[in-house]
């Protein structure tokens, strides 16, 4: 008989077997939905490991831009006299001056080549507004090529704990350079610290903003009545080598910049008589900001002197028109305080009103030349004269009556020489910068034959950076607008008559009877042992 339940004789196994594959189904999912999660998290991980990685490659660049780092400062091994290299990048690259510093890091700093196309090569400098003949793109595309040669860039390697080790931090380079007006990529434009500007003007800092560079100040430090410094752009680049994963990072940092230096004229030098006045030798102060000079502005007080030693006045007539500073503001002692002898004194209205420093100042070196100046004789200057333009020279002479015009711009030299009743004519029409190498001269500045003429009347038109330990000599027969930048040389004023502007040496002595005029515009100041302030943070996405 037929039974009406046979057919569904099996309904539990296929039901069954149904049920497993949903649940089969179901499960595949789970296992996929977490293995995805798995590796979002772990590509979020690694993501991160690599941003904070890039975050440290930037940390170890503030803090090797400290001077007062002793150990880990920034050099370009080996560093020997001449041959070193900027400690800092000191102006706008370009394919020669090599004012682009990489800090090599990572497991294997050899192998890692910013400058040339690779896995390392750095996809971000040409956005970064440098003179270094690259295309531009837009900000969210990478660089396709690096600049040709290797005259723009130096290099050093990281001094991280571990690094060229396993178990280095995985950022492989770090890149610092001075940022510039259109350093800042922002979608297909730039954004600019003053978009009416031109986009290679470098970037100071006042301590509270970001300002550019005035047209005439040589640099951020020296910008008339604003105490600044540069600002400077660290990028780094922190890589996984086994993904090929990467992450970039850059900042904006600079130092805040130091109070305003009281002093015109200060020996960096600890020892007696390190800041000697006589024969006359008196100091008074002006200002040659807003157009004014010294007949507008001079006034009897200001021309403040000062010493990291002692500072020692002889003779009736030898006075300061000021205040005096030395580490400790005592008197009578040797190295340190102030010695009269012969009826020096102070000139009314101050009355012997010292300035108490609070510690030994400590001036940056000037940077070696960059291209290094070659060590040869140049063709003697004579009478028919010489019209010079900015550029690279060795030892440069002028002959007794010749005439030497400068144009405005930076002159890289090894030394300079003024024979008797020849003239040194500087360009009114803008700055003159001598970085001076000094290489085998015992006198690599040598002006006591001759006579500096600078029709524009300001000191900071003929700015003289020299970071050697020889002997600088400046002539006062005529009057003298200069400021000289020489922290470890012995500086010798002679000819007995004006010197406008201000200096810096190891020891000066002033016993020709020059009269010294501070122009409180410049502003030559000790450098500052600070951490770089980091003005701003931000993460390239490519």
């Amino acid at each position: 008989m037929f039974n009406k339940k046979n057919h569904e004789r099996g309904i539990a196994l296929f039901m069954s077997l149904v049920i497993l594959l949903l649940l089969s189904a179901l499960a595949i999912s789970l296992v996929y939905m977490a293995n995805t999660d798995s590796f979002v998290s772990a590509n979020y991980r690694s993501q991160q490991a690599l941003y904070f990685a890039a975050k440290a490659g930037v940390e170890e660049g503030r803090n090797r831009l400290m001077t007062a780092n002793a150990l880990t400062s920034i050099m370009s091994p080996p560093c020997v006299g001449a041959s070193c290299l900027p400690v800092i990048p000191v102006n706008p690259p370009n394919t020669a001056n090599k004012q682009i510093l990489y800090i090599l890091g990572g497991p294997n700093p050899a192998v890692v080549t910013p400058w040339a196309a690779g896995l390392y090569m750095d996809d971000e400098l040409c956005h970064d507004g440098y003179n270094l003949g690259l295309a531009t793109h837009s900000a969210d595309v990478h660089c396709t090529a690096v600049p040709a040669g290797t005259g723009w860039y130096t290099t050093t390697t990281s001094t991280a704990p571990w690094n060229s080790t396993n178990a280095a931090m995985p950022y492989q380079w770090v890149r610092i350079a001075m940022k510039l007006n259109g350093s800042v990529d922002s979608g297909n434009t730039r954004t600019m610290v003053n978009a009416a500007s031109a986009a290679n003007i470098p970037v100071c800092w006042d301590g509270t903003r970001e300002i550019l560079l005035p047209a005439g100040s040589a640099n951020c430090t020296v910008i008339p009545n604003t105490p600044a410094n540069h600002v400077y752009l660290i990028t780094a680049l922190a890589v996984n080598t086994q993904t090929q994963s990467r992450r970039m990072v850059q900042a904006e940092v600079a130092l805040n910049p130091q109070p305003p230096f009281p002093y015109g004229m200060f020996a960096t030098g600890t020892g007696c008589a390190a800041l000697e006045l006589g024969g006359g030798a008196t100091t008074d102060s002006y200002t040659s900001a807003g157009g004014s000079n010294y007949a507008s502005s001079h006034t009897n007080t200001g021309g403040d002197v000062g010493s990291n030693g002692n500072v020692f006045m002889n003779g009736s007539s030898t006075q300061i028109g000021g205040a005096m500073g030395t580490p400790t503001g005592t008197t009578g002692a040797c190295p340190a305080g102030l010695t009269i002898a012969g009826g020096a004194g102070f000139l009314p209205p101050t009355a012997q009103n010292k300035l108490v420093a609070a510690g030994p100042y400590n001036f940056p070196t000037p940077p070696p030349p960059v291209p290094t100046p070659p060590t040869t004789d140049e063709p003697k200057i004579g009478k028919t004269g010489a019209n010079l333009l900015p550029g690279t020279y060795g030892n440069i002479s002028v002959t007794a009556g010749g005439t030497i015009t400068v144009a405005p711009g930076t002159y890289n030299l090894n030394s300079i020489s003024l024979a008797g009743n020849s003239n040194l004519v500087i360009s009114p029409s803008g700055a003159v910068i001598f970085n001076v190498a000094g290489t085998g001269q015992a006198t690599p500045i040598d002006f006591s034959g001759g006579a500096i003429t600078n029709a524009s009347l300001i000191a900071n038109n003929f700015l003289i950076n020299y970071g050697g330990t020889g002997t600088v000599k400046i002539d006062g027969n005529t009057q003298t607008y200069v400021t000289v930048n020489a922290p470890n040389a012995n500086v010798v004023l002679t000819g007995g008559s004006d010197v406008f502007g201000a200096i810096i040496g190891k020891t000066i002595k002033n016993n020709g009877g020059v009269a010294f005029h501070y122009d409180k515009n410049t502003s030559l100041a000790p450098q500052s042992n600070g951490y770089y302030t980091e003005i701003a943070l931000r993460d390239i996405q490519y």
